[in-house]
């Protein structure tokens, strides 16, 4: 029998687990070493205290099948949601200020993750488990685009909460580790490879001023609100009759984010303020759901395989960009950058740049950032299906 916990209502989760998130965020900004670890794992893990301490139920369905309604709202809604504002929070027509070395090598970046979740899923399949091809679609979508897209596709692949966390877990430290390798590798490779250092550099300002304060109206969120439950409701509602049609079965994630990247395309939409703070609350109410799901033995014992399954990821995508970015003789800042926007998206992209003065390539990292967002869900789903035919 299940101990109770101290906090069921769902009023009172709803609150500590807002308060897990604020509190996240304050160490975030207020010391380094926290910044280093990163709000999603502070979420995740804090999440996860409290539910072993039980001073809040567990994300896990009790025996009658029942969920916390705040629980429910953030797996079943929140992530959806999520997905669609911090795509609408983008204007993809920044495309055009990518180069063409910086999209070759983004492409190197995403070919090198896609060859290494393949090989690191074949690989550690055994020790996985079950749910073997659904990590490897995950980590497939989220090293091209970043946790975006790893919530995503495990929404849409219904990967259980102690896997989920298992890879959130082992996936922050993997996003460190390589932030600290992109920063260093350039100076270790200079010898080798072309350098930004050679040719002259131009300020440049971040797309969309990424760090900027900005000023949120009633308007604004109003609209964003509308128009991302908009197309969440239509993708659900039209997802069915595309799966009849067509024969097979195609996640609804598929379609809200393309209705999204069209919206933010084509509409005036990415223009209104507050989309990209609502869309990463959302999504830290879920790391919040996810982290009160974690069964400690579980992560004890498919922690260390999850890890070892980025290792290979990583590795086999260091490889690939590093490798064939010599032989293209593509400047060794850029690749660095292009695997660190695949694997840690625009933000930790963002970081590199600015915290190394490559001054001419922070527009670039973003773009490529976003890029990966865009793209990621749909590389993922068909990494994680096509795994699970084969494995």
């Amino acid at each position: 029998m299940h101990q109770e916990a101290l906090i069921t209502s769902p009023l009172g989760v709803g609150a500590v687990v807002t308060l897990v998130i604020w509190f996240s965020f304050w160490l975030d900004k207020k010391f380094r070493f926290f910044s280093f670890l990163g709000t999603a794992i502070l979420v995740i893990t804090g999440g996860a205290i409290l539910a072993n301490l039980y001073v809040i139920p567990s994300s896990l369905a009790d025996d009658s099948g029942q969920l916390n309604p705040v629980y429910q709202f953030a797996g079943d809604y929140g992530v959806p949601l999520a997905i669609v504002l911090l795509l609408l929070s983008a204007d993809f027509r920044n495309l055009r200020q990518l180069g063409k070395p910086a999209m070759i090598a983004f492409l190197l970046a995403m070919s090198g993750t896609v060859c290494g979740a393949v090989l690191g899923g074949i690989l550690t399949a055994d020790r996985m488990g079950e749910e073997a091809w659904k990590i490897t679609g995950q980590f497939a979508a989220s090293y091209i685009g970043g946790g975006i897209n790893y919530a995503a596709v495990g929404n849409a692949f219904q990967t259980s909460e102690t896997m989920y966390a298992t890879g959130a877990a082992a996936d922050n430290i993997m996003t460190n580790v390589w932030m600290v390798g992109t920063a260093v590798l350039p100076v270790l490779l200079r010898r080798f490879y072309p350098s930004i250092r050679d040719r002259h550099e131009k300020p440049d300002q971040p797309a969309g001023n990424f760090r900027e304060p900005k000023m949120v109206t009633i308007h604004d969120l109003v609209t964003l609100l509308a128009a991302s439950f908009t197309i969440v409701a239509v993708a659900e509602w039209m997802t069915p009759w595309i799966n009849q049609a067509l024969g097979w079965e195609i996640p609804s994630v598929i379609w809200y984010t393309t209705i999204a990247l069209l919206a933010a395309w084509f509409t005036p939409l990415s223009r209104f303020q507050g989309s990209a703070e609502i869309g990463n609350f959302l999504l830290h109410l879920f790391f919040a759901t996810m982290g009160t799901g974690t069964i400690l033995s579980t992560l004890v014992n498919r922690g260390p395989v999850v890890f070892l399954f980025l290792v290979l990821l990583v590795g086999t995508h260091a490889l690939i960009v590093f490798g064939a970015g010599r032989w293209l003789k593509l400047e060794v800042e850029i690749l660095s950058v292009a695997s660190q926007a695949a694997v840690g998206g625009p933000s930790t992209a963002l970081a590199l740049t600015t915290s190394k003065g490559w001054t001419s390539l922070i527009t670039p990292s973003v773009i490529m950032g976003l890029s990966g967002y865009a793209v990621g869900n749909y590389i993922g789903v068909f990494i994680g299906s096509w795994m699970q035919m084969i494995l």
